[in-house]
């Protein structure tokens, strides 16, 4: 009787619960794309640059898990990990490999609590774009973003201005706005040099606030996504706090689980040496520079204003559940996300 309920329960499982490739990144080496996963099966190695069309086998039945492989395409390429049962798992470079710019990144490829994976190529976070090249243009333009939100106050916007020139051209919206925020940074050096544990606790309070402080900005991504306007970019400067903040937001209406939020949260401090990148931003420009004041702090009282620790992003979580139960209650109640457009765009971005 257990023997026969259990495969009964594997007959009803959906395929995304059956699918044996778990973890799967990209890694780029050089001119070659590392992949690797987990799985108890062989795996099929596919690559596509349209997700439209079906995959060119690279790889049958593969048994080990990983595979390094060159190729010489201009477009970006998608890889298809297939173990036979269910749909093959799709995965991607998850920072893009731009030469200007800042912590450019894809959200796809998370999972859901219910077994579906965010679709990859919909959604990018990104921080500042100046310096952004030619090539990355190019790049940039194979992706077809229609939707660009630039969350920087404008007189970000001034100092390192955007100039997005991919095509098809994209909607590039802006807003003029001054930030609570500004005010908890002149408090914490209001008596002077503050120390190491004052700076991270600022950062702590300033995630309380990001959500609501935001709100309007990220209402307007949310409509953008719910009405098809996608693919979407959104950035601010740093790429790790308002647009982390926003990522945290669409990842938890998508039903992602918490670990992989937070998660992609930290990956900013990976990918970017912030000390060093706004350091050398800083001696380049001068007085001018916008990171002139946090280039002269002790390395110690600025490390924590630079790092995307998960602690932060929990804050964030932990006062929106405080007070409305729950993140996507926040999302519906305050960013007014109405029932149909989360079925919507969780139908765009799911898969």
């Amino acid at each position: 009787m257990l023997v026969r309920t259990l495969l009964i329960l594997v007959m009803l499982a959906p395929a995304a619960a059956l699918a044996a490739v778990t973890n799967a990144s990209v890694q780029r080496e050089g001119d070659a794309f590392v992949l690797s996963w987990e799985s108890k099966r062989p795996v099929t190695v596919g690559m596509t640059t349209d997700l439209t069309m079906k995959s060119k086998v690279l790889k049958k039945k593969h048994k080990a898990q990983s595979f390094s492989v060159e190729l010489d395409v201009e477009d970006r390429p998608y890889f298809t990990l297939d173990d036979g049962r269910g749909e093959p798992v799709i995965v991607a470079e998850r920072l893009l490999p731009l030469e200007g710019g800042r912590n450019f990144r894809d959200l796809g490829g998370y999972s859901t609590s219910e077994g579906q994976h965010v679709k990859w190529g919909k959604v990018y976070r990104s921080g500042v774009m100046v310096g952004l090249t030619d090539a990355d243009y190019n790049y940039l333009s194979g992706l077809g973003i229609k939707t660009v939100c630039d969350l920087r106050e404008r007189e970000e916007r001034e100092s390192e201005p955007t100039e997005w020139r991919a095509e098809p051209a994209a909607s590039y919206v802006t807003w003029n706005y001054a930030s609570e925020n500004n005010k908890l940074m002149a408090e914490l050096f209001a008596g002077g040099v503050p120390s190491p544990e004052q700076s991270r606790d600022v950062m702590i309070e300033l995630y309380h606030e990001i959500a609501y402080d935001h709100a309007p900005r990220y209402e307007f991504m949310f409509d953008q996504l719910a009405s098809g306007n996608i693919p979407l970019a959104f950035n601010c400067s740093a790429g790790k706090d308002r647009a982390g903040t926003g990522a945290a937001l669409i990842l938890s209406a998508l039903g992602v689980e918490r670990d992989q939020i937070v998660h992609d949260y930290s990956l900013s401090e990976t990918y970017v040496d912030y000390i060093a990148e706004f350091t050398k931003a800083a001696a380049e420009s001068g007085e001018d520079s916008p990171y002139a004041f946090l280039a002269q702090l002790p390395v110690e009282v600025m490390a924590p204003l630079m790092r995307s620790d998960p602690a932060y992003i929990e804050a964030t979580f932990a006062v929106l559940e405080e007070k409305y139960g729950s993140v996507l209650s926040f999302i519906q109640t305050e960013l007014n996300v109405t029932d149909e457009e989360l079925r919507s765009i969780r139908a765009q971005l799911l898969e």
